[in-house]
């Protein structure tokens, strides 16, 4: 049987490829711990969404269900 592989996405795609495009980036708590992807590309490590994160461009949404702990981020300003 062979293992299905997400494909990772590096920082720099994430956010001129796919997120200037009008894409997010979103959070997912999953049953094997939490993942990073975007809604138009793939998954993203945690280092990319951290270092994508660390970006004045990239805003988050304001969409969790508690106040300031969005799951998604848009790239842009507010």
């Amino acid at each position: 049987m062979t293992e299905r592989r997400a494909k990772t996405i590096k920082a720099s795609r994430a956010a001129d490829d796919l997120m200037r495009q009008g894409g997010i980036l979103a959070r997912t708590h999953t049953s094997t711990g939490l993942r990073w992807s975007t809604d138009s590309g793939g998954e993203v490590s945690a280092a990319v969404a951290a270092e994508l994160l660390k970006r004045p461009d990239v805003q988050p949404n304001d969409d969790g269900l508690f106040p300031g702990l969005s799951q998604t981020f848009r790239l842009g300003s507010r």
